[in-house]
């Protein structure tokens, strides 16, 4: 069997660098043909806001606007803390195309099941 990740995402426009290193992770996790799933929260609940993931650019690495696409294709499990987006101010019909809003109870039943990893 083998190994499923979690990863946890909690930054986005307040510091590019970790929420872009977090994106490049997952991208390089997901052409290798892991199985990965993201979890999307605090700051990072906005990465599920369409348009907002592109706008992320950190120093000396490839630009997530490269890399979400590469991200989106893979079609990983897009989770979104509900509370989060919320202070977000990011709505349901704000969100990327396969991102589901998600309480902590889901959250931790995908966690049992996975090794989490949190940028």
């Amino acid at each position: 069997m083998s190994k499923k990740f979690l990863v946890i995402i909690s930054h986005s426009t307040d510091d590019h660098d970790r929420a872009n290193l977090a994106l490049a992770f997952g991208a390089s996790m997901l052409s290798d043909d892991l199985d990965v799933a993201l979890l999307f929260m605090w700051e990072g609940a906005l990465l599920a806001k369409k348009g907002v993931a592109e706008s992320i650019v950190g120093r000396n690495m490839t630009p997530a606007r490269d890399l979400f696409p590469m991200i989106l294709e893979a079609r990983p499990e897009i989770l979104v803390c509900s509370p989060c987006a919320k202070t977000m101010e990011v709505t349901e019909g704000d969100l990327i195309p396969g991102a589901k809003l998600i309480t902590a109870p889901t959250a931790v039943a995908v966690m049992k099941e996975r090794e989490v990893i949190n940028f």
